[in-house]
């Protein structure tokens, strides 16, 4: 299951939110800081949190929902540093992103923190993907995050 929360480059009214006077995407080009900023991505994993929440709370043959699948939320981007212009505090980071991960199918480790330097986004979802059976890649990224499984 794919779900789409906002899309990239999102139009997004969220002044009411942010109390800033940008649209979701204009946020992060308004120089305000990652701070500021932060509000965004926050909103999307409180979200992301009901739905795990949900699942946790789901019973499933002798677990969960939760325990049976692999979930993946993913951003357009990080903060910090930015290679195109090489500033340190940029909200359009493609260095520093993060992905947060939830299930526990095949084996899936639960409640840490990893970092995978030098590694791609996808290699979450090939991840995820292996996580649930599906041993291939996904596009031309290839392999896995060690020690996510």
């Amino acid at each position: 299951v794919s779900l789409l929360y906002t899309m990239f480059q999102s139009h997004m009214n969220i002044h009411s939110y942010t109390g800033q006077p940008y649209d979701q995407h204009e946020l992060g080009h308004s120089y305000l800081g990652t701070d500021v900023f932060s509000v965004v991505p926050d909103w999307h994993v409180d979200k992301f949190g009901y739905l795990v929440a949900k699942l946790r709370d789901t019973p499933e043959g002798a677990g969960t929902v939760l325990d049976n699948c692999a979930m993946v939320l993913l951003f357009e981007a990080g903060h910090g540093y930015d290679p195109a212009t090489g500033d340190t505090t940029r909200t359009h980071s493609t260095e520093n992103m993060a992905a947060c991960t939830a299930g526990g199918a095949g084996g899936l480790h639960q409640g840490e923190h990893i970092v995978a330097d030098g590694m791609h986004p996808v290699n979450v979802l090939n991840t995820a993907m292996l996580a649930v059976g599906v041993n291939q890649d996904l596009g031309e990224v290839n392999g896995t995050i060690p020690g996510l499984i």
